[in-house]
């Protein structure tokens, strides 16, 4: 592994362990003044603030929310993992979806994302 690939891989893992925590403040620490984020279901694409607002708000939309089976690849200047995110809500209903998320890196901060979940999955879609 070449240190680029474990900088990316860290940085990977530190953004998904912030998400899970709820810890806002870690996930900020992980991106760009000027990261953005683009969402397929949406097609949209958010702003650093926005996504720290999103990500915020829905933070206690469930009980819990992890992502599992993280396959990372990385690439000089990114990453691309692959994960399940289960989610608990607080009814005790379950639902699990196939996403994949690239990240483009620049000088060990996120600052792009492209976010991909499986869109089948939402009602109206």
């Amino acid at each position: 592994m070449t240190r680029t690939d474990t900088a990316h891989r860290r940085l990977c893992h530190e953004l998904f362990d912030a998400i899970e925590r709820g810890d806002i403040e870690a996930v900020d620490r992980c991106y760009a003044p000027d990261m953005t984020l683009w969402f397929n279901v949406t097609g949209e694409e958010m702003t650093r603030e926005e996504s720290l607002k999103a990500l915020a708000a829905g933070r206690d939309l469930h009980r819990r929310r992890t992502y599992d089976d993280r396959t990372i690849s990385t690439f000089d200047d990114g990453f691309v993992v692959q994960y399940t995110v289960d989610v608990v809500a607080h009814s005790g209903a379950h639902t699990s979806l196939s996403a994949c998320l690239v990240a483009e890196v620049h000088d060990g901060k996120i600052s792009k994302l492209f976010e991909y979940l499986d869109s089948g999955k939402f009602a109206g879609r």
